[in-house]
């Protein structure tokens, strides 16, 4: 009864996410098939589209690997079973998603240690077609895969046989692979590409070393190893391996993973300002140190904006009584120095099984930052949630959220049906409101400028042209100008 009390005050006082990150979205859904703890997930977004995949703490029983879709910028999910038995293994495990040119769907998926598939889909993952066997050997292990425009890359472990570190390339949409032993040492792998198309691979060794790889001509060739940091890791309830991950942007890369000492998990970071030939010591992310921090993910948006987000629990060792939480931190000068940490999801909770997964991840595209995870907080299984945050309010202090510009906090609906409100507060300050047509015609003006005055604005799509909207907010500095779909329907 007392454990019951605490967990009812913690629920009373958390149901709710720190801003700028929108309310939690329940992206599994309760169907006859769903009751298993989905975990180890892993997203695409192509406009308002998003995409995503998983496994489940059941892998080894139950032939299903759950798939989700959004056609609506993530305020619904549909999700729907992935099965593929055609190897005769039931182990649907180590998913990776990731969108082409085309915005067709492009999927990874390991099953057991045995065999590793790539699937293409080009309608949004009603159907997959063009499939095909990665992996030459078996004793594949903890795949990550890089999507971009027609070639996909992909990085394993290989244990059994000529075992290391292996790399497949395909040029054609993946419907084939070249692949090739790049690196003597394995375990888990961390593999991204930045804006010039260079890949950066960052290795948490089994040998307990942590090491960096990069290439420039698209995995042809690798450059020496850099060798960054020792790891120690214990694995504890919830989460069971060091996992790691790699962003760069411009000259600076960026690298994390999860270690521990006695005090318990914490995200370390590497950081590198000139390509990856030099790096500074490990440091910790995360400002609260207390309990155990991990799945740790970092990633730059297309402006150089720094994103990290992790689970977080007050508990060391944690247990099946742990209540975990989502948090965030933003770092605007590439991992120099981060904002305090804000919370991503809106409530605390536990796990209902030992293990979620050993990865959860964000990406942004020129607006949002998105984030799915998974957690306990409907008390039967363990269910993926979403969450995004406008990139412009991210990059703002959390202190000073409250008081930036309020073109700066206006929220638009990238898929707009019905009535909005626009909440606009009396603090002296100027704000005007435009909508613009596809071809730059003002439709129209719903707050002129030098209107300081408090406003609840009430907006209509179908008083509003369908089709592609630009709303304009200008007010204190730069304006701010919103892209909105208009469907044009009550």
């Amino acid at each position: 009864m007392k454990y019951l009390a605490i967990m009812l005050l913690v629920l009373t006082v958390s149901l709710h996410a720190d801003p700028p990150w929108s309310a939690n979205v329940r992206v599994s859904t309760d169907e006859p098939w769903d009751t298993l703890n989905q975990g180890e997930s892993c997203f695409a977004v192509w406009g308002d589209s998003i995409y995503s995949v998983c496994n489940t703490a059941e892998r080894a029983t139950v032939p299903i690997a759950p798939y989700s879709y959004s056609f609506n910028a993530g305020n619904t999910f549909t999700q729907i079973p992935f099965t593929d038995l055609t190897s005769g293994i039931i182990w649907h495990t180590d998913p990776v998603i990731g969108i082409d040119d085309s915005g067709h769907v492009h999927m990874l998926m390991q099953y057991s240690a045995t065999l590793m598939k790539h699937y293409l889909s080009r309608d949004g993952g009603q159907t997959w077609a063009d499939t095909t066997q990665v992996n030459p050997y078996n004793g594949v292990d903890k795949p990550w895969m890089v999507v971009n425009n027609n070639e996909i890359y992909i990085a394993w472990q290989q244990t059994a046989g000529p075992i290391g570190l292996w790399f497949a390339r395909s040029t054609d949409y993946g419907q084939t692979f070249t692949a090739n032993n790049i690196w003597d040492r394995r375990y888990i792998n961390a593999l991204g590409m930045d804006e010039n198309e260079d890949l950066h691979l960052l290795l948490v060794s089994g040998t307990g070393g942590v090491y960096y790889r990069k290439s420039t001509d698209h995995g042809d060739n690798w450059l020496p190893e850099v060798y960054l940091a020792n790891w120690s890791y214990t694995p504890s309830y919830g989460d069971r391996a060091p996992i790691n991950s790699i962003t760069a942007r411009g000259s600076v890369v960026f690298g994390t993973w999860v270690n521990n000492d006695n005090a318990g998990w914490n995200i370390l970071a590497v950081r590198s300002t000139d390509g990856g030939t030099t790096w500074s010591a490990p440091f910790v992310v995360n400002d609260i140190t207390a309990g155990g921090q991990c799945k740790g993910w970092a990633h730059f948006d297309a402006y150089g904006g720094l994103h990290v987000m992790y689970y977080h629990t007050p508990d060391w060792p944690t247990n099946s009584s742990s209540v975990f939480e989502v948090r965030y931190q933003y770092s605007s000068d590439s991992g120099a120095n981060f904002s305090p940490s804000i919370r991503i999801s809106d409530t605390s909770f536990t796990s209902l099984a030992n293990f979620m997964g050993e990865y959860h991840i964000c990406l942004s595209d020129s607006q949002y930052l998105y984030a799915i995870w998974t957690d306990g907080r409907n008390g039967d299984d363990n269910d993926l949630y979403f969450s995004k945050a406008l990139l412009s309010s991210l990059s703002i202090k959390e202190g000073d959220l409250a008081n930036a510009p309020d073109h700066d906090q206006i929220r638009m609906p990238t898929i707009w049906r019905g009535v909005i409100e626009l909440n606009l507060p009396q603090n002296g300050r100027s704000l005007a409101i435009d909508f613009y047509d596809i071809t730059g015609r003002l439709i129209r003006t719903v707050r002129n400028p030098g209107m300081t005055d408090a406003a609840s604005l009430m907006l209509r799509s179908t008083d509003f042209p369908k089709g592609i909207i630009f709303v304009r907010v200008s007010g204190e500095g730069s304006p701010t100008v919103l892209k909105v779909v208009n469907l044009g329907e009550n």
